[in-house]
């Protein structure tokens, strides 16, 4: 039987493979460079690394030791990968409704991108005290206030009912 440790390591390096093939994609659409499946590529590697997260974050969870985010480093693991998770989503769903790939949309990928590599860099640090990220703060866990998070789901919400599309008759 595999253990929980190796099965979070083969699900984490799934996860960051699928999103570092996106990110240089992502990289190429910026500066439109490249092949002209780049924008397949990007796209494609995002929504594989996007099926592979959620395994990763199990699989972490039952490796870690107590199983609960008691660690701020854990924590900051959490706020992230979810952040790079609802970034992902929005430029997959951006992607779907057509259109040419822009700047915006580029860089929106490449921070998804970053943002799930930082997450990776600080698993590396809590399991073996080593990252390539050791100058930033990791031990202070960024907590929204209760008015803050109240105030982006209703902006949030009202920039949901608006369309983005102008229709004409």
């Amino acid at each position: 039987m595999i253990s929980s440790g190796t099965l979070h390591v083969i699900s984490t390096e799934l996860t960051v493979g699928m999103f570092s093939l996106s990110g240089i994609a992502f990289l190429f659409c910026l500066i439109k460079k490249g092949p002209v499946s780049r924008e397949a590529v990007a796209h494609w590697a995002l929504f594989f690394g996007l099926l592979a997260t959620p395994f990763a974050i199990i699989t972490g969870i039952n490796a870690s030791s107590g199983g609960e985010l008691s660690n701020p480093l854990l924590a900051n693991k959490v706020l992230l990968s979810m952040t790079a998770l609802g970034l992902a989503i929005g430029v997959l769903i951006r992607s779907r409704r057509g259109g040419d790939i822009d700047a915006t949309h580029s860089v929106l990928g490449l921070s998804s991108v970053t943002l799930m590599l930082v997450t990776a860099s600080i698993g590396g640090e809590y399991t073996r005290r080593e990252s390539l990220l050791f100058f930033l703060p990791k031990e202070t866990v960024p907590i929204f206030p209760m008015w803050a998070i109240i105030a982006i789901i209703i902006v949030g919400l009202f920039l949901i009912s608006k369309s983005t599309i102008e229709h004409r008759s």
